[in-house]
């Protein structure tokens, strides 16, 4: 049910269970542990519906690279970012939770085996489409890989009768997050306060912290630096290692024999580097997209090839002659970006209206990261070359090295990950494999802030299986607190 703001602290001995920040890990959590009937208090800094006076505390400043604007890459009310998800999910592939031979800081704490027992109820949350197995492509290098498609679901919209109806869940709107007290390794209280000043606190057993890819390390940054450090004592990689799915259009590609890759049938094809490919060249996980063109740009393609390659451009005229069907695709990619020190949230000398400090984004692509795009295309057009499949056509940014990425169009996939990542000690990471504070008994973290390097595939799918992980554990606990 809903609860006013100013009724938020009135429980004098608390509740099991305070969520921050009501997205897709948010409200997962929330409702599934109400379910259980565990009190949940669930606080969302912003509306129902997008108001500018929330939006705008996502105002913030990038430094590097050329970057989407802050205020624009994510939504700050009910629902969170699944407000304006795209639907695109699938799960990380097992090699992404291992140390790559590239790049020994993609290694996570658990693999991929941790999270498989919940990824049916996850996609029964997001309302995923069933898609089929990967498969290995022979002689390629590559495997087809799959996408769930389907509708994108908004999470305001899909659970809104569980949280108005929910005796067991209070959920309350305009409540910011500005401090976290802490006292012999236990977070005491969250201070929040709303839009016209007033400040209530609130005391749970246990606490998480789920307001995404940047609001996690910006609040845990200044709740640390009001705590004195207390809160998190070995601070030095909070708000680091931060990620990015850095995306671009990357070619063309002509496909003689399109039923190889599958374009005979779809559209829309999805490819990735085999786990040898990507030791063997030593570049990290990238999503390869074939869209495929109609009749006209196919021809127009076939025709710029004349000029390059005229005695393949006569074959080509010969097969289309006998009726043989030739397929033009347009490659886009999205690939896995180095988890790098350097890359981070900071804090701004600037303050929202709530007196929290702005964020800072500092984000630069490694030679790594322009290595991963440049390979994964050279192992595509090999493949293509050496079995007469087809040709491929680089943009001409990528065709010889140093690459000079793209700085318009869609940089990016708005997949905010790490700056509270996952490690096996405080030295090299935020939460331990529990997704807890190292120095805090009762404090979790859920989101892919979490991520200890991104893979390439969209990370819904990820954080719900955490979250919903995350959610066995405090149950766990709050069974033995009973």
């Amino acid at each position: 049910m809903y609860i006013d703001f100013k009724a938020i602290s009135e429980h004098q001995d608390g509740v099991d269970v305070c969520i921050i920040g009501a997205g897709a890990a948010g409200i997962s959590i929330a409702v599934t542990l109400a379910e259980q009937g565990h009190s949940v208090l669930l606080c969302e800094g912003g509306d129902a519906e997008y108001s500018e006076r929330s939006q705008e505390c996502y105002r913030g400043e990038t430094v590097g690279d050329p970057y989407i604007p802050l205020h624009g890459a994510r939504l700050r009310y009910l629902g969170g970012s699944t407000n304006h998800w795209g639907g695109v999910c699938r799960p990380l592939d097992r090699y992404d939770f291992t140390a790559k031979t590239a790049s020994s800081e993609t290694a996570w704490p658990i693999g991929r085996d941790a999270l498989e027992p919940y990824y049916n109820a996850a996609v029964s949350i997001l309302s995923l489409e069933t898609t089929p197995a990967d498969y290995l492509i022979a002689n390629a290098g590559l495997k087809r890989i799959f996408f769930s498609l389907g509708s994108p679901t908004r999470m305001k919209e899909k659970h809104a009768a569980t949280l108005s109806e929910l005796t067991a869940l209070q959920c309350c709107l305009t409540a910011n997050l500005v401090a976290l007290e802490t006292q012999n390794g236990k977070v005491t209280t969250a201070t929040f306060r709303n839009y016209q000043g007033d400040y209530r606190q609130v005391r749970a057993r246990y606490f998480v912290l789920a307001c995404g890819g940047i609001e996690n390390s910006r609040l845990l940054l200044w709740c640390n630096q009001q705590a004195q450090g207390q809160l998190i004592p070995e601070d030095a990689t909070l708000g680091r290692y931060w990620m990015e799915h850095p995306h671009a259009t990357v070619g063309k590609a002509l496909l003689f024999e399109p039923a190889a890759l599958g374009l005979d049938d779809e559209h829309n094809v999805f490819l990735s580097p085999s786990a040898d490919a990507i030791a063997s060249r030593q570049m990290l996980n990238c999503g390869l997209r074939l869209h495929r063109m109609n009749a006209e740009a196919t021809q127009e393609l076939i025709n710029e090839l004349a000029d390059q390659a005229p005695t393949l451009a006569g074959r080509i005229t010969t097969w289309q002659a006998q009726g043989r069907v030739i397929h033009g695709a347009v490659l886009r990619a999205a690939w896995e970006q180095e988890p790098r020190f350097d890359n981070r949230i900071e804090l701004s000398d600037e303050l929202d209206e709530l007196g929290v400090p702005r964020s800072r984004l500092v984000w630069r692509q490694s030679d790594l990261d322009r290595h991963t795009i440049r390979e994964s295309i050279l192992l595509l057009g090999e493949y293509l070359r050496d079995n007469e499949v087809g040709r491929l056509q680089m943009e001409d940014w990528l065709a010889a090295p140093p690459v000079h990425l793209p700085t318009e169009g869609e940089i990016a996939g708005r997949h905010h990950m790490g700056g509270t990542r996952m490690s096996m000690n405080p030295e090299s990471g935020i939460v331990n494999s529990d997704c807890r504070l190292f120095a805090q008994d009762n404090f979790y973290i859920a989101g892919s802030s979490l991520f200890a390097s991104a893979g390439h595939a969209n990370p819904t799918l990820t954080l719900v299986q955490l979250a919903l992980r995350l959610c066995d554990h405090l149950e766990n606990r709050l069974a033995l607190d009973a």
